[in-house]
């Protein structure tokens, strides 16, 4: 089958996956069971050595681009929306098709030639304004450790709203194209890297197998929470790069495990692509 789209694809690739879930019980079992980013095949807790050898040898550019839009979120209006998103995305090589096609930052101003970010903010902006300010109120600065230190009621309306404006960034059409789950993902990342995990295509296809950000962020909350539980460690004291996150650390762990991922639906004779 063809597709118009990636981001066509990859909302094919999720129903394709629960297609079979439904036919197959060994598949069931595989899939319904939540693939495990912070804990091996046996679920046994990854070392402390391993993820920080992972995390201190991961991509220069990502630490200097987390630490810029850490630094740049504590407050938000659309100046600063649109400055983290342009920085974001070319790391994350968005930039080269599609919606995003052109969006740069050259020489400290803003390049977006589709006017995406004036879209996204239009319908997002005010909701992204009020999140942030209920961030502020109810966490503390440095905001490393900040989707815990939410209160559960207070996470929950957190993760809640993130996947509330996940659903608008997602189906937000610029000349034609939608932005798409793995931009709606980034565009939160560039503005709520505390509480908001960018994912890719394959992440979307073999680590979570759902498309539901909601269910995203709350397996990385729950798994995080069990791993820290289980290694008597705090995450993010594992990244020597500050200012850092729960999310930015666990985010390098999601890529890792796409390979993993991606062997246990093989092995099940599977193939999601």
């Amino acid at each position: 089958m063809r597709f118009k789209s990636e981001n066509e694809a990859i909302r094919a690739d999720k129903k394709l996956i629960i297609s079979f879930s439904a036919n197959d019980t060994k598949v069931v079992h595989t899939l319904q069971e939540t693939f495990k980013v912070l804990f091996d095949n046996n679920r046994n807790p990854i070392d402390v050595a391993k993820i920080k050898r992972l995390v201190t040898g991961f991509s220069e550019s990502y630490d200097k681009v987390l630490k810029k839009i850490i630094e740049n979120s504590i407050t938000l209006d659309l100046e600063t929306f649109k400055f983290n998103v342009a920085t974001v995305l070319p790391s994350f090589k968005m930039t080269r098709k599609g919606v995003f096609h052109g969006l740069k930052i050259e020489k400290g101003s803003i390049v977006d030639p589709n006017k995406v970010l004036d879209a996204c903010w239009i319908q997002t902006g005010k909701e992204l304004l009020d999140l942030r300010n209920r961030l502020n109120q109810h966490t503390s600065n440095p905001r490393s450790r900040a989707i815990l230190e939410l209160s559960p009621e207070q996470r929950k309306g957190v993760v809640a709203k993130a996947s509330e404006l996940f659903d608008k960034l997602e189906w937000t059409t610029v000349k034609g194209g939608d932005i798409g789950p793995v931009g709606a993902s980034k565009i939160l990342f560039a503005v709520l890297p505390e509480i908001a995990l960018p994912v890719d295509r394959d992440e979307w296809k073999y680590v979570f197998r759902t498309h539901s950000y909601d269910k995203v962020l709350s397996i990385m909350i729950n798994e995080i929470s069990e791993w820290e539980k289980q290694s008597n460690t705090h995450l993010e004291t594992l990244d020597s790069h500050l200012p850092t996150t729960l999310i930015s650390v666990y985010n390098v762990m999601a890529m890792e495990a796409r390979k993993r991922a991606r062997q246990t639906l093989e092995r099940v004779g599977i193939s999601a692509c």
